[in-house]
């Protein structure tokens, strides 16, 4: 098997709204020894407005962003897709990907017309090296160091763990750098916990995680978690009706005899509680790393032991009653897709693309630009039609009809211009107050250059949207 280790620097949080703008990736062998590598940058799209914050954290200007020398974000994405799909089957692995660095490149392949869910398709697998790295420091604690912060939490940042550690830490909030760090920590795990490491491997399997909490009455679950420990006994009861890979467990730490006194409206109301719900969602296709739980300490699974948690598992499971309560609890809290005006937040709940369509992106690809728009116009699937548009707009506009570049431009200028109410991304009134509050929180010496992005970011106004469109075509 080979692994494929990522990383992603983006222009904020925002999984749907925000773009990827640096890139960084590693194919090894199966002893994890590279074997090629990837990076990439694009151009600041011209309907994106980065988060201030984020460009202080990773020190970039925008006069980088938006130079006419980066390759265009369409470019960016193209160029990731073919290697990482050259490198396939592998297993593709990040640190804390799962939730971001999947999600950026889940919505870049989307917009940009490209197989959506390429790590978990196609013999391809993922996994998050964030909880093996927690699962390391509780099962085999001498392997590596882990920070603890003032409350005695375990600090898992990927930059601390480093530094605790001692590897080439670099610069921070590299793409590369991060995929370099991300590589040592499982060469660690690999050469100082085996056992682990391949545990980690089978659970990249969805049968092998499938099979094993089917048979296990109980057992141990790596995730974050509330307090000091980072490993929960679960059990398992049911499934989701919307996703069949979302299994829901119940977390026995909870007073199991309180939730069964609770009515259906009392447990509803404790299952959807945010941090302390009892249920846990365990993706089966997410690679969770899970355990036996005769491989915990009698201190990971205090007040109750082995023994009692697993017949307390046992017992649950054949208490059909209590478990229909709780997977009718459960499924209160499943994630739905509303209709949206927005594309970008269409990327799921909107059904799967016709094999025509996909031929016909696999062709739009392939063509030169001026057939492309007919390509784009001819998708059945309404969402891919008006982004394989809006990747005309972006690389050749001179090929749209007029008024069809007019309704484009008008597009970013609402993006950028926000106005009343509220928008699910960054706005450029949003950023110029996100700066003020940075300047006024700031020490002196970091005002000049807050300042300065103060000026760069005004320059992003709506009255260069055509000159900014137009550039992608250079």
């Amino acid at each position: 098997m080979s692994f494929v280790i990522y990383d992603v620097e983006t222009t904020g949080l925002n999984t749907r709204f925000d773009q990827i703008l640096h890139f960084g990736a590693v194919r090894t062998d199966e002893t994890l020894a590279p074997t090629a590598t990837i990076e990439a940058r694009s151009r600041l799209l011209p309907y994106v407005v980065p988060s201030p914050k984020a460009l202080v954290l990773t020190g970039t200007s925008l006069k980088d962003l938006t130079s006419p020398l980066r390759p265009s974000h369409y470019a960016m994405v193209c160029e990731i897709q073919r290697a990482l799909a050259e490198w396939s089957p592998a297993l593709f692995l990040g640190y804390n990907s799962i939730h971001f660095d999947e999600e950026f490149l889940r919505q870049a392949f989307y917009q940009c017309l490209h197989p959506t869910f390429l790590t978990n398709t196609n013999a391809n697998a993922r996994a998050d090296i964030l909880n093996l790295m927690r699962a390391v420091s509780c099962l085999r604690p001498g392997v590596l160091q882990v920070p603890r912060d003032a409350d005695g939490r375990q600090v898992f940042r990927l930059s601390n763990l480093a530094m605790a550690n001692e590897l080439a830490v670099g610069s921070a909030h590299h793409a590369m750098r991060d995929v370099e760090l991300t590589l040592q920590l499982c060469q660690r795990v690999r050469e100082g916990a085996p056992d682990i490491w391949s545990s980690f491997m089978r659970f990249a399997s969805k049968p092998a995680v499938l099979a094993f909490i089917r048979e296990e009455p109980a057992f141990g679950y790596f995730d974050k978690f509330e307090g000091t420990r980072s490993v929960r006994p679960l059990t398992r009861i049911g499934i989701s009706p919307v996703d069949a890979n979302v299994h829901y467990c119940l977390d026995l730490t909870h007073d199991v005899d309180a939730l069964r006194r609770l009515t259906d409206d009392q447990l509803g109301e404790i299952v959807r509680a945010r941090f302390t719900s009892p249920i846990r969602r365990l993706k089966v296709n997410a690679s969770p790393f899970v355990c036996p739980l005769w491989e915990l300490s009698d201190a990971d699974l205090e007040p109750a032991n082995e023994g009692e948690l697993m017949r307390l598992g046992q017992r649950i499971q054949f208490d059909d009653e209590f478990v229909g309560r709780l997977a009718a609890a459960a499924r209160t809290t499943d994630r739905t897709y509303p209709p949206s005006e927005h594309v970008e937040l269409q990327i799921y709940g909107t059904g799967w693309p016709s094999d025509e369509d996909v031929a016909a992106c696999r062709h739009f690809h392939q063509s030169p630009w001026e057939m492309r728009l007919d390509i784009a116009l001819g998708l059945a699937d309404p969402r891919f039609r008006r982004l394989g548009k809006r990747l005309v707009y972006l690389e050749r506009p001179d090929l749209l009809r007029p008024d069809d570049r007019v309704a484009f431009d008008a597009e970013v200028v609402r993006r950028l211009r926000g106005g009343d109410g509220d928008f699910p991304w960054m706005t450029l009134p949003q950023a110029l107050a996100e700066i003020e509050e940075l300047i006024a929180a700031a020490p002196e010496q970091e005002h000049e250059r807050l300042r300065a992005l103060r000026e760069e970011t005004g320059r992003l106004a709506p009255d260069q949207v055509g000159k900014r469109a137009g550039a992608e075509m250079n």
